[in-house]
């Protein structure tokens, strides 16, 4: 799933999802992830063992991790990327001694090597007022409690083994929030961190989990899956009356695939028609960031206190234009003017981002709408009550200056520009638009060709501007069970920004791939057929791309966009832009 789809829906209703927050959440903090844990207790034993002195720094030179994981395989450790490294490594080394399990837990995650980062604010923040209301750890740190602390100046008592009793009894009055320390807390004496423990989860904690998320959704985020214990507790959540109701997302970095043990629990879900999705994202920072800018209410005083460095205008005087050579020509074409009314619509029964989704299918491209607040739309009476059936009971003029005054803050807002763009730009034109990451692309379609209008850009790019990756096929994946031929088109990225109170609609031409998911296996044909498109050959094909998208009335023109052309009123978007790309030139001191 995208990531920018996964954000709509966790702002859309927050209050619906349990959190699972694994050793990658607090990472940012300066707590160390399980792969450095496993790593330092490796780098500890084999010192001891062979009287080496092998520094933490020096664990990032690959030579040294190969030769400590040959010596330290050989002495019976899994290699570091078994699931059950953790808890065997902690066996190996500790045995059953629970006291040098702490000293050593209570060493690598002191608060005074640690400190809190705009993430763990926001989760704190949210969590304190109820914005999220369940959260399960299989951590031992103290940054959530941290976090909640420093924001809202309250405290927060997690339930751990040692009173794992009381969690199930909260959760069934609704005495939120509830934070429940799946494994225990180094503090206390009963940390579940070796092979046996983590295969017995704690009976009450696991009577907590599992009707949690009878109840709510379950958003997974810094947690890699490699605990067995956990992991049964989410399959045994698919054995009740209505698992993960609102969805299981698990959060991975980008380009890092998951365990098995994750792909097997998400086609389990699956199976059992929960909608279950992988949300790849850049860090836990960026996720609660993204989150908390598209929360449509925050209170004031959350606001100060999460944004500690606070915000303070400034005016930086500008010299004048520039007039030297050489120019510069940028891939950005001046929005003059944005449709700043459209329809509100209202509904006997709520919808969501599904359901949206189907109506605009359902319309053949003669609705847009998105959903924010309220659900807004573009498009014809007649178009709107036909694709949304009798639940829809009213539709009103509604103004969007103000959402657009505040462009940078209301995702929701750019997809739908965006796609009332993409729709005027596709028409009469042998193009196909398509949501991309977190952005728009119109691609050339190969079903209807047509040389004519296509002709510069083939120019540009030698020949042909579609055809079949010769000898590639999709691999084969749980989600993409049959195996398909990859094929590629010419295509162009478009995104709608905002800089410095402008709009501009900012273009790149790009290669496609069908299917989506085989653009990785790509990489070397995509690599081939992109390497050479600089200077005047990327020059060539922008202005290409504009001709065919933008044709005739020169090249410093304003083009009038209608998705709807034959209607006019709030329903009837026009945007004009100007053909002309913005330039810079250099500053003569």
């Amino acid at each position: 799933m995208e990531q920018a789809e996964f954000i709509r829906i966790v702002t859309e209703a927050p209050g619906m999802f349990a959190w699972m927050l694994g050793a990658g959440s607090s990472q940012s903090a300066g707590i160390p992830t399980a792969w450095d844990i496993i790593w330092d207790l490796k780098r500890r034993y084999y010192c001891s063992e062979e009287h080496q002195e092998v520094s933490s720094n020096d664990l990032q030179n690959a030579a040294v991790r190969e030769k400590i994981e040959s010596y330290l395989m050989s002495r019976g450790f899994p290699a570091s990327s078994d699931p059950t490294a953790y808890s065997r490594s902690f066996q190996l080394i500790f045995g059953t001694d629970l006291e040098r399990q702490s000293r050593y837990l209570q060493a690598k995650l002191s608060e005074k090597a640690s400190s809190l980062t705009i993430g763990h604010r926001i989760f704190g923040g949210l969590f304190s007022t109820g914005a999220i209301k369940v959260v399960f750890t299989t951590n031992f740190d103290t940054v959530v409690e941290r976090a909640v602390a420093e924001v809202t100046g309250k405290s927060l008592a997690p339930f751990h083994l040692e009173g794992s009793y009381a969690a199930k009894q909260a959760l069934n009055i609704d005495a939120f929030p509830i934070y429940c320390k799946l494994h225990g807390d180094f503090r206390y004496t009963s940390i579940k961190n070796l092979t046996e423990d983590l295969k017995t989860q704690n009976a009450e904690m696991g009577d907590c989990l599992v009707p949690a998320c009878n109840r709510f959704g379950m958003i997974v985020a810094g947690y890699s899956g490699r605990d067995e214990s956990v992991m049964q507790l989410l399959h045994r959540v698919l054995d009740g009356p209505n698992p993960f109701p609102h969805g299981l997302y698990w959060t991975t970095l980008k380009g890092r695939k998951p365990l098995p043990a994750v792909t097997a629990l998400s086609e389990a879900a699956q199976a059992k028609g929960v909608r279950a999705e992988l949300v790849e994202i850049e860090t836990f920072d960026s996720l609660m960031s993204r989150i908390w800018k598209q929360l449509p209410e925050r209170p004031k005083d959350l606001i100060e206190k999460i944004d500690r460095t606070g915000s303070q205008a400034v005016s930086i005087p500008r010299k004048g234009a520039g007039n030297g050579d050489p120019i510069l020509r940028l891939n950005a074409l001046p929005l003059i003017e944005l449709h700043d009314t459209c329809l509100e619509l209202n509904f006997a029964i709520p919808k969501d981002w599904d359901d949206i989704h189907a109506a605009e299918k359902l319309a053949r491209n003669q609705i847009i709408a998105t959903k924010g607040s309220s659900i807004l739309a573009w498009g014809s009476e007649q178009a709107l009550r036909q694709a949304f059936g009798k639940d829809l009971t009213s539709l009103l003029p509604c103004s969007i200056k103000d959402r657009l005054q505040d462009y940078a803050n209301n995702l929701p807002l750019k997809g739908f520009i965006e796609r009332a763009i993409g729709l005027s730009l596709i028409r009469g034109k042998p193009l196909l638009v398509r949501d991309w990451r977190g952005g728009s692309v119109l691609i050339l379609d190969r079903q209807h060709p047509n040389p004519d209008l296509t002709r510069g850009i083939s120019q540009c790019v030698g020949g042909s501007l579609h055809g079949r990756i010769d000898g590639l096929m999709s691999a084969v994946t749980p989600e993409h069970p049959k195996s398909e031929e990859v094929w590629w088109a010419e295509a162009v990225r478009f995104d709608v920004d905002e800089i410095d109170g402008r709009f501009w609609l900012v273009l790149k031409p790009d290669v496609w791939i069908w299917s989506k998911y085989a653009r990785q296996q790509a990489t070397s044909f995509l690599d081939e057929r992109l390497g050479n498109r600089f200077n005047n050959r990327g020059d060539a094909l922008l202005t290409a791309w504009i001709n065919l998208l933008l044709p005739g009335s020169g090249r410093a023109a304003d083009h009038v966009l209608k998705p709807f052309a034959e209607q006019d009123g709030p329903g009837s978007p026009k945007i004009v832009v100007n053909a002309r790309t913005a330039f810079s030139r250099r500053m003569i001191a």
